[in-house]
């Protein structure tokens, strides 16, 4: 525990989810983990497949945009050779809805993920490469007669470390991951323009621990997921020209915990606390603390 408390600390700190708002934020995939299938022999096509789907609402910290979250994502293993090396596509959604209208559940934004992503077992650990496009669109917005659309893909590479405790009771993954940003459009109405427009982005670093823990013999126990993550902004918005330098940086950050189901997926049931230094909504960028109380299910065969 004390080598977890350690990674926590690094991952809290230090580097997960960045200034840009990825879908798959709370979540990290490693398809080499999952063996229900079986050991593969030479090159397995099609090998596994699974998703994770999350519903909460904000409630005590939120914003005027904030009131109720839904993500969705699902995987397909396009290959896997041996057990070693593996490609995979992958597609997350994530629906932004405020309490503006009469039901108190009006759309307001939504963002798409789809990538392909390499993974390589090195030891007990992995390391993954990969390119994700990105996009977010705002929804119902014709009353408010404001709109801000985002286009962000980026070549991306993550070292996942496993970890656990003498036992089995407890387990975990850190993930450190660096995300370099190729596409980027941030197209806002009304226009305005500042220093944390997405084009000056040049990327980002991050870090995340994800651990769970079964309580006794049942299928009951606990879970816990902390990221942070910093991106960096250039003084120049051009393809190349903005790799000359950093301008500003910017943090990130947030922390989830609750109980869990235990068994061929991970039922969760808990508040997952953020910081947002740019929610990526209003065009005018603001910054937002946002506490949320839902549910998630995820496979945990591949998934943390």
């Amino acid at each position: 525990m004390r080598t977890a408390a350690l990674l926590l600390c690094l991952a809290v700190v230090t580097s997960g989810a960045s200034a840009q708002r990825y879908p798959d934020r709370h979540v990290t995939l490693n398809t080499l983990a999952d063996r229900q299938v079986g050991p593969s022999q030479g090159t397995s096509w099609m090998h596994t497949s699974g998703g994770w789907g999350e519903f909460g609402a904000y409630r005590l910290l939120r914003d005027r945009d904030h009131a109720w979250v839904q993500r969705l994502g699902a995987y397909v293993e396009l290959f896997r050779i041996d057990d070693d090396a593996s490609l995979t596509f992958v597609g997350n959604i994530e629906l932004i809805a405020d309490p503006n209208n009469e039901i108190r559940f009006d759309p307001r934004a939504v963002l798409w993920e789809e990538g392909f992503v390499f993974t390589r077992r090195s030891g007990r650990n992995f390391w993954q490469l990969g390119y994700f496009h990105r996009c977010k669109h705002d929804v119902d917005n014709l009353l408010l007669e404001v709109e801000r659309s985002l286009i962000f893909g980026s070549l991306q590479g993550r070292y996942l470390v496993p970890i656990g405790t003498a036992g089995g009771r407890t387990e975990g993954l850190f993930a450190a991951r660096g995300d370099l940003l190729t596409i980027r459009q941030d197209d806002r109405r009304p226009v305005t323009t500042d220093r944390s427009s997405l084009t000056r982005v040049i990327g980002s670093l991050a870090g995340s621990i994800h651990l769970r823990r079964r309580l006794d013999e049942s299928h009951l126990g606990v879970y816990m997921t902390a990221w942070s993550g910093l991106s960096f902004y250039s003084a120049k918005d051009g393809i190349l020209n903005r790799l000359s330098s950093v301008d500003s940086a910017a943090l990130n950050g947030g922390l989830s915990g609750g109980i869990a189901i235990h068994g061929g997926a991970h039922f969760r049931i808990g508040f997952t606390y953020e910081y947002m230094s740019d929610t990526g909504i209003d065009p005018v960028p603001k910054h937002a603390h946002l506490l949320s109380f839902g549910v998630l299910i995820l496979d945990p065969s591949a998934m943390w």
